[in-house]
Parts: C-alpha cells; structure tokens; sequence
C-alpha cells in the first residue's frame, strides 16, 4: 500500500498544468495559487550531512549560552557543546517518543547516527519535527537519515525509487553521494528540487537560503521542462568576503518556484497581452523620489475626500512599522488609509478579514524594496484578485521601484539573492499584471540599467521593455503613457531595427506620451539641450515611497 501511496504521489506531481482560456477581470490571462509554493520561508533552520569531515562546523550553531539542544550523539560531540543545555537519552530508550517529548523543551535537535535504520524512525515523527521547524527550531541530521529530510528521498541510491521524505525541506528530493545517474535523478524530480548531498560537508538552510559549512559540496538539480533547459549548480563554501554570493547560496524558494515553471505553459508566451488599462489609471514610478505633486494626483484620481487608500509594504519581515504614507493621506482628507501586509500566501488567500479592505478600495500604492516579495506573498491569491478588481471598478494603481516593476505580468529583476539579474530564474511569472505585454525596470540611468534591458528584449522581443529614471515616472490611461517627472522613460520596441552605433530604445522626458499598444511616440516633449539642462534639477520631490 505504502509504494502504491507513493506512486501514485509522484505521478500528481509530474502532470502538467495548461493555460486554459480563463481570463481576469482585466481581461488577461488569470494566475494560478498553485504556480507558487504555498510556505515561501520558514522561522526555523535545518542542517544535514552524510557525515562531516570537521565535527567543529556544529559548534558556531549550536553552542551558544544556555540553548536547549536535545542531543544523539557521542560524548565526543557533546564535548564541543559546552555553553549548550544538553538533554541526551538513556540507552535503550525509544527515540520515537524521547525526541517527541523534547520537541516542547528544546530550541534544537542534534541526531547523529550512522544507521539507516534511523529514516523510518525519523518518519515516525515527521509531523512534530516539522511544526517544530516551522516554529523556529533548528533540526540537525548527521548520517544516512539525512538523505529523508526533504519531502522525498531515494530508496537506496535507486534513482527510479522515491519515497515520502520527512519533508523538513519543502519541495526537495534528497539523494546521497553515492548516486550516480543524474540522467535518472532528473526525469524523476518533476516540481522537486533535486539535492544531492556531497561526501562531507553541512548543508545548512536557514529561513529560505542555503550555504555549504564546512569542506564539502552539495549539488542541485531541475528537471528539464518542454520549454526550459536542465539547471544544476555546484553548492560550495564562501571563500572570499568579496565573492558573489551566487556562488555559495541557494535561494530555495527560487529554485522550488523554478522547478514549478518546469510544468506549466512556456512564460512569457510567444503572442503576449497588448499593452492596455480597460478602465482605471496606472502610475509607475522609477523609485528614487516622488515626481512633484504626483501624490496629490493619485489621491484625486482615487476619490479625492472619498478616497480608500490602501498601502502594501515591500517587505521580507513579517511584521512592519507604521508608514508615513499613512500618515500623509490622513492629512490630505482621505476617507480611509491602511496597510496591507502578509508574509503568510494562505492568508491572503482565505482570511476574508485581511483583505477586506480591497473590496471597497479606491486605491492601491505599492511601495519599493525587493520586488519578489510581492509575488511571494501574493501571486494567485485571494487577494491579488481583489488588487485587480480595483483597477477594473475605475481605480488607481501606482508604485515606486519594485512598486513599479510589480505593476506588470513579467517581472523583471527579481532575484532574491542580489538583484543584478534583470531576468530571475522562477520569479519572470511573477508580476501581478495590471498590465500584459511589457518589463518594467526602475532606478535606471542612475544604476545604468541600458543594457539589462537591451538582454531582456533580446531574448524576448514579443515584450515592450519600459526603463523609468528615479524620480521619473508614467501615468498609463488606456494604452497611453504619459511620462512625468525630472528623468526619462525608455521604451525597448524589437520591432523597430537596431541601428549599430545608436540607443536601441527611446528616452522620453516628462510632458510626452507614448503609445504602448502599437509602440508609437505619440509626443516627445525633448526641449532643446539649454532648456533640458535648466529643467533637470525641478519637478521632483525627495520623499521615496
């Protein structure tokens, strides 16, 4: 029953998703709760190796001032743990119920072994281990068992064998060292992080990141997709403090969410949505300072006196302080201004009391920082639907920095770790698509961000590509753009031949307009070059939202 259980487990996984026809009520092709992972982060951490070459890798982890370590391990380890609170069994005790009694005392679990058997005792107590790292506990696994950490792990380096692991790794098929055929491995892995462990070394996940502790290697894999090519990557030890971080961490909820993409319909498709706001106004802003006086429109634009604002943070934190935006609509007469804030995708998708204000909305202002986080916690929800419906009731969208890149269905730069890659593996779905057909950059001249795009639009020319200076932004009625503030908006059309020698785009300033549906420069309000030059410190105000 157990084989057929898992069986039939892995054949779920490996069915593809079609697009459908279903579209939103912004007429555009609706997004899906299950094309991202459910749990984004964890509060806990897991640590696991076959076996380690170093045992003092442990030390910095877990011997901290009185940390309640329940311990299964030799005296020799319990040695290094001097400053720990150690709690180690009896012999002969059963580990089923001594670490299930630990769970309620202890900060961290410490199980090295060298048994296999230990995997089907670890299974005993998958449920418990994973509230207890879903909580903020800290799980370290030593030894064969570790391979049964993820949600599958192979059956004796059988690669054509998975079974149901204790999941502590969300998403992630574990094999050990030994194994070899990596053809095999990856057939097997669809919507699975394939992770396999080196000979020695800790691989060690805090919250959503990866890193490698200790001398040692762990490598991971994807699956190849109809439309996307195999991935692999070497995990190894950070050796320079001036390194790229790539090279010694994974993010793991960029990995699951590529492994996803694996399974569905190619992204983005060949023939995208025409650029075009059925009804309502967007306002796209490149960050780095309000255009003078635009705040003032948006507020107008959304009701004026009878204006509900509503406010979503950029934010990796759970919790947030309280944002002056708030306090400047009050004081502009609003009739409401809230935050909306969730680190927590079932929230926002099932708890009615959360996004409730949305349903009465007049306006909505997403602020800057890392624009993943927008699609971490909204994509395909409750609430992302609800966002959409207020532009389709006639009302305002607007943002600044990742604010702006968020406003479109393909989501440019949006990688978690660093954002030097305009193109992110696994985040390129994740815009929110108040409007189709084009990828929005920000912070553009002054981070000269020119030829991100030019790579963009290269490798997708069916996009527009749209690049807004700081303080610099476009208001979008329809399938027009008009460009306001103290900088440039730069369109990318593919359509248009690129000329060696000469800007691959055009950069408009503020009072002209563009045309986003055809790709027509409808006005360009360029002054001559002494007018352009006493224009260039006006027009702005500093405040960054």
């Amino acid at each position: 029953m157990s084989r057929l259980l898992n069986a039939l487990c892995l054949t779920l996984l490996i069915l593809p998703v079609s697009a459908g026809d279903s579209v939103d009520v912004l007429g555009l092709p609706k997004e899906r709760y299950s094309d991202w992972p459910v749990r984004t982060s964890s509060r806990g951490s897991v640590a696991i190796a076959e076996k380690l070459a170093d045992n003092e890798v442990l030390v910095p982890l877990l011997n901290r001032d009185e940390l309640p370590v329940a311990l299964i391990a030799s005296d020799e380890i319990a040695a290094l743990l001097p400053s720990a609170k150690l709690t180690r069994p009896e012999a002969d005790t059963s580990l089923v119920e001594w670490i299930s009694k630990q769970l309620d005392s202890s900060k961290a679990i410490c199980w090295i072994s060298d048994s296999r058997d230990d995997i089907e005792v670890l299974l005993k107590i998958r449920k418990p281990l994973q509230s207890f790292v879903a909580e903020g506990g800290t799980v370290v696994l030593i030894g064969p068992h570790a391979v049964a950490a993820g949600s599958n792990y192979s059956a004796r380096d059988d690669l054509r064998r998975w079974k149901l692991g204790a999941g502590l790794i969300s998403d992630a098929a574990i094999c050990s060292s030994t194994a070899s055929d990596s053809d095999t491995f990856l057939k097997a892995l669809t919507r699975r992080v394939g992770i396999q462990l080196g000979q020695t070394g800790l691989l060690y996940l805090r919250a959503r990141k990866f890193a490698v502790v200790g001398d040692g290697q762990a490598t991971f894999r994807l699956a190849k997709g109809s439309w996307l090519n195999a991935r692999e990557q070497v995990l190894r030890p950070q050796k320079s403090r001036g390194q790229d971080p790539n090279e010694f961490i994974v993010d793991l909820t960029e990995w699951r969410r590529d492994a996803i993409e694996r399974t569905l319909e190619p992204f983005p498709p060949a023939k995208p949505p025409t650029p075009h706001v059925k009804s309502g106004t967007l306002y796209i802003v490149g960050g780095g300072g309000m255009p003078k006086g635009l705040m003032e429109e948006i507020v107008k634009a959304a009701g004026g006196k009878d204006a509900e604002m509503v406010y979503v943070p950029c934010a990796e934190q759970e919790e947030i302080p309280r944002s002056s935006l708030i306090d400047l609509w009050k004081r502009m007469g609003v009739k409401s201004a809230v935050v909306l804030h969730t680190k927590d995708r079932v929230k926002a998708d099932t708890d009615e009391e959360f996004y409730k204000p949305l349903k009465t909305a007049t306006g909505i202002w997403f602020g800057g920082g890392r624009q993943w986080n927008f699609a971490d916690s909204y994509y395909g929800t409750t609430t992302h639907r609800l966002m959409k419906e207020v532009l389709a009731r006639g009302g305002v969208i607007g943002g600044s920095s990742a604010g702006a890149s968020i406003q479109a269905r393909y989501l440019a730069r949006a990688t978690p770790i660093q954002n030097f890659n305009i193109m992110a593996p696994g985040y390129e779905r994740g815009g929110l698509g108040f409007i189709g057909g084009v990828a929005i950059d920000q912070h553009f001249s002054q981070r000269g961000r020119q030829k991100d795009m030019t790579k963009l639009v290269n490798r997708y020319p069916q996009m527009l590509g749209i690049g807004l200076d700081e303080a610099t932004a476009i208001v979008v009625n329809g399938s027009e753009a008009k460009v306001v503030g103290r900088g440039r908006a730069h369109f990318y059309d593919r359509n248009v031949p690129v000329v060696e020698g000469e800007p691959d785009y055009v950069a408009l300033p503020a009072g002209s307009k563009y045309e986003l549906a055809t790709r027509r420069v409808l006005h360009d309000a360029t002054p001559p070059p002494k007018e352009e030059a006493a224009e260039e410190s006006a027009d702005t105000e500093s405040v960054e939202l």
